[in-house]
């Protein structure tokens, strides 16, 4: 990436060329300004608000002087740099001798420097009179000194400081070189200081065969003068100027010629390539509020500063077009930008939204606070941007206008990798990708083999952002492609035995909850509908017993899909075969125990209730003739559902169990069992075969009805 811009003007060469077509501007502009040496001084003024490139039209016309007149001699004075108010004039005249000095070494240069120097010490001990010309402040200070000195003294005094000025300017006209003094930021300095420089160009400096270049902002200018007590103000700036040239208009096609080289040297790769349509939205955003609220070269280079600076560290985190989009407000909407990293529940309107403003469920939601708050901030801003500004986080927070129409709507914010998606704003106003966030690189690393998979999703289950990572790959599935098979083995292989899942298991209160087993099988079911060849990475997983909690869902869709009528992944033939094919991988899953420990036995025998009620009927009639074997289909059989209030319940009841279960059995060798020697989940199970009521697994509590 390009470095960052420090406001600094252009020079005009070949490597920081002129991109405004501002130069012929400047060429007529340096004609203007190279006089005869017996010339009458000439003021010329170029005027135009901050940021619109005063300072490198200034370098072009300094380039076109030297290309016209080599040996004239160009006085550079910038009083932003200088002291005091009252010494600006003195520090003018000592300026001026010392650049002309060294800029033409001649005897007539030499001796016009000297001049100068004297001319400029009769202002050292002057404190100068608002409103007043610069005679008028030395004669109060001779008054001062002389005490009772006559009107006479005085004159004679301003006659002495005029005879200075009168031989300064017959030494600057023996150099008889064309002279230029550029005086720019005038428009920078306190009210005071921007009245003392007016001051000296129209009574101090203006010597025969000397132009002055005087670049400002006539509003600022004016508003300078008017608290200067100077009526008619704007006639007062054309008594010293006499010719005011506004800068020439910036064009569309400028500013646009300016951004796309920016565009350019921000990135070599393709930014809008990562993530869905945001090309289409980048070419929205650029042309309907870019192009209309960046207007000068100023604001595009702090707009892409700042675009650069988040682009580093989050690039393919956030859509490109979003980040694009956030750095206009953050350069032309400040204080929205601000609300916007303090209250983000203002734009995403969320569910926090009325938790953080205090509401109930139900609410008004033009009464929202934090909306006002949103409202109020754009009321600050000037009319002219408002409606874009308004727009433009329309465009990306589609939700704070029900009523609009959003032109790049998808089935997932979040996969899109928009800021309306509350982890991509996260990232955008963190500048990184936050603590528990996966980053879009790892989560591609992984799905492509680029890392360690195992490993990796050891990490994810360590740090607990397995929430996060399944988000990304459904984000991504369409990517496993090949891959598929051996990408949901390592997730099942991890998540299934991890402490998370079982954690969750055991305090899932209802189907809110999020759990990392839910996440699986939602992802496993996406990524099967993206796979190319459905029916072969199907057989694959039911066939393995390692997924058998995971199989158990797989069916249940291919079952809805034949029940429903419409498109199904596999044939009826297939799905019967693979109904075998579980029977068989569920049995040796229940007898092996391989899911007692994450309480997913149930699970597991639910599923094999569905696919075959006989196979579920013999497995509890071959266990029941075991040891202790109403302990062992009570762990079984036991985890029936979970519910808000309490979690997960056990509900033994004819009704779901009367065609796998003998409940006469079932109710005689749960009564012979002392409940108090075994643990709580079991002893509940118990109860619920005795009587069919409804019992909390973790204490044992009967559901009031």
């Amino acid at each position: 990436m390009s470095k960052y811009h420090n406001d600094q003007p252009i020079k005009g060469s070949d490597q920081d060329p002129d991109l405004l077509n501002r130069s012929n501007f400047a060429s007529n502009l340096a004609n203007v300004l190279l006089l005869d040496y017996s010339e009458d001084c000439l003021t010329i003024s170029l005027e135009g608000e901050w940021g619109y490139g005063k300072t490198s039209v200034i370098n072009l016309v300094k380039r076109a002087i030297k290309e016209r007149a080599p040996s004239s001699i160009i006085v550079e004075y910038n009083p932003w740099l200088a002291g005091k108010p009252e010494s600006l004039i003195q520090d003018f005249l000592l300026q001026f001798s010392y650049q002309l000095n060294i800029t033409d070494n001649s005897k007539a240069a030499a001796r016009a420097a000297e001049e100068l120097i004297s001319y400029s010490s009769l202002f050292g001990v002057a404190k100068l009179v608002p409103g007043a010309e610069p005679w008028a402040s030395i004669t109060e200070k001779v008054f001062s000194k002389l005490g009772k000195a006559t009107k006479d003294i005085a004159g004679l005094k301003k006659l002495d400081l005029l005879g200075k000025k009168q031989k300064v300017g017959k030494a600057i006209a023996k150099i008889k070189e064309p002279i230029v003094v550029i005086i720019d930021d005038i428009d920078r300095l306190t009210p005071s200081e921007t009245f003392q420089v007016l001051r000296l160009v129209k009574a101090v400096a203006d010597f025969t065969g000397t132009s002055f270049l005087l670049a400002f902002d006539s509003k600022y200018l004016v508003s300078v003068l008017e608290k200067n007590s100077i009526e008619n103000a704007f006639e007062y700036i054309n008594k010293i100027v006499q010719l005011r040239v506004p800068l020439p208009i910036i064009s569309d096609e400028g500013i646009n010629e300016l951004a796309q080289v920016e565009l350019t040297n921000l990135s070599e790769k393709n930014l809008t390539n990562v993530f869905e349509r945001d090309d289409e939205r980048l070419s929205w955003v650029y042309h309907r509020y870019f192009k209309q609220l960046i207007k000068n070269p100023r604001e595009l280079k702090r707009f892409f500063n700042h675009l650069r600076f988040v682009l580093e560290q989050v690039e393919g985190q956030v859509c490109f077009a979003d980040l694009f989009a956030l750095s206009i407000i953050a350069t032309k909407a400040a204080k929205i930008y601000e609300h916007l990293k303090k209250v983000p529940e203002a734009y995403l309107l969320t569910g926090l939204t009325k938790q953080r403003a205090g509401f109930a469920d139900e609410f008004d939601e033009t009464d929202n606070p934090l909306q006002n708050e949103r409202k109020q901030l754009l009321e600050t801003i000037e009319p002219r941007d408002r409606k874009l500004i308004k727009g433009i986080l329309e465009v990306i927070f589609p939700k704070i206008n029900p009523s609009g129409f959003d032109h790049f709507s998808t089935a997932s914010t979040d996969a899109a990798g928009r800021v309306s998606a509350p982890q991509r704003l996260y990232i955008a106003l963190h500048y990184m990708t936050p603590k528990n966030f996966l980053s879009d690189q790892e989560a591609l690393n992984f799905i492509h083999g680029l890392t360690d998979r195992i490993e990796f999703l050891k990490t994810v289950v360590d740090t607990e952002y397995e929430e996060r990572f399944f988000e990304m790959m459904n984000n991504y599935s369409s990517q496993f492609r090949d891959d598929s098979f051996d990408i949901l083995v390592s997730i099942c292989t991890i998540f299934l035995d991890s402490h998370r899942l079982k954690n969750s298991m055991e305090s899932n209160y209802g189907i809110f909850s999020r759990d990392p087993f839910r996440e699986l099988i939602w992802l496993t079911i996406n990524v099967i509908s993206e796979h190319k060849n459905k029916a072969e990475l199907i057989e694959k997983m039911i066939k393995r017993v390692e997924n058998a909690p995971v199989s158990t869902d797989i069916l249940r869709k291919l079952r809805e899909q034949h029940r429903g009528g419409g498109k199904h992944w596999i044939s009826v033939e297939k799905l019967s075969e693979l109904e075998k094919a579980f029977q068989s991988v569920a049995i040796k899953a229940l007898h092996q125990k391989m899911f007692l420990d994450n309480h997913l036995e149930s699970h597991i025998f639910f599923g094999l209730k569905h696919s075959s009620s006989e196979c579920a009927s013999k497995v509890i009639t071959d266990i029941l003739k075991e040891e202790n074997g109403i302990i062992r289909v009570a762990e079984i059989i036991g985890y029936c559902g979970s519910d808000s209030s309490n979690g997960p319940y056990a509900c033994i009841d004819e009704r779901t169990f009367g065609d796998v279960l003998d409940f006469d059995d079932i109710k005689n060798k749960a009564a012979a069992e002392n409940l108090s020697q075994h643990p709580i989940s079991i002893q509940a199970t118990l109860k619920s075969m005795l009587n069919g009521q409804q019992y909390y697994l973790r204490d044992c509590i009967q559901k009031d009805w």
